[in-house]
């Protein structure tokens, strides 16, 4: 979903700056990006890490910086059913909740530069209607969203505006991965069945509620929490 974002900001016209732990992934993307004429940077860095994290914002971040779009959309599943403990939990809620709120806050002075601010959160379905089997990701989501909710209305004065994206079931290279078990045909057409519109997301659908959040498009949008889900909260 990051890099379908990324490529579609970027032939927007946007100049794209990623930020992964995944540093091949990144390349990859920012490569493919300027391939197609675009104007993009990648750095590298473990946003669980907190050193790692202000380092690169110390580094990065420059006074006269003029920051028009936010994308919080690093997150983690966290441990299933009550296969939790301190350390899954703390990791799932720091990349999850601590990681949005910190880089929105510490970011604040670049987008207060813009004219049109916009901060957008990936959050989830399961942070508006219990998932069972997900207990710590569920919690984490429905946080992020009330923090969504909160700074919305500290920063709406402003004209900065902050909503989040609630992806439903999502095709993607990570979910296949999960379950390259011998059961990924059929356990995608299941999932697929479950939804109304009997498919599952795609990342590029996500990336255009993305773009439509950080338009002008959504300009008297602030504090919402999107489903794009095919239906399946309804």
């Amino acid at each position: 979903m990051g890099r379908a974002a990324s490529l579609l900001f970027a032939a927007h016209g946007a100049h794209v700056i990623i930020v992964d732990r995944n540093g091949e992934g990144a390349d990859d993307t920012v490569a493919e990006i300027r391939r197609l004429g675009g104007s993009a940077e990648a750095h590298r860095v473990d946003l669980v890490d907190q050193n790692a994290l202000d380092g690169f914002i110390d580094t990065f971040v420059r006074d006269d910086e003029v920051l028009d779009i936010l994308f919080n959309h690093a997150g983690l599943p966290g441990p299933p059913a009550f296969q939790y403990d301190a350390e899954s939990w703390y990791t799932c809620m720091a990349i999850n909740v601590w990681v949005p709120m910190i880089l929105t806050k510490r970011l604040l002075p670049q987008l207060r530069r813009s004219k049109s601010a916009s901060i957008i959160c990936t959050a989830s379905i399961a942070g508006l209607r219990a998932v069972s089997f997900l207990p710590t990701y569920s919690a984490s989501k429905a946080a992020l969203i009330q923090f969504v909710k909160s700074a919305a209305q500290m920063l709406a004065a402003e004209g900065i505006r902050i909503n989040a994206i609630c992806p439903g079931a999502t095709d993607t290279p990570a979910l296949r991965r999960d379950l390259s078990d011998g059961t990924l045909n059929t356990t995608i057409e299941a999932i697929a069945a479950s939804v109304p519109m009997k498919r599952m997301g795609t990342p590029q659908d996500m990336a255009h509620m993305a773009l439509f959040l950080a338009s002008d498009a959504s300009s008297f949008m602030t504090g919402v929490a999107i489903p794009v889900d095919g239906g399946a909260t309804a």
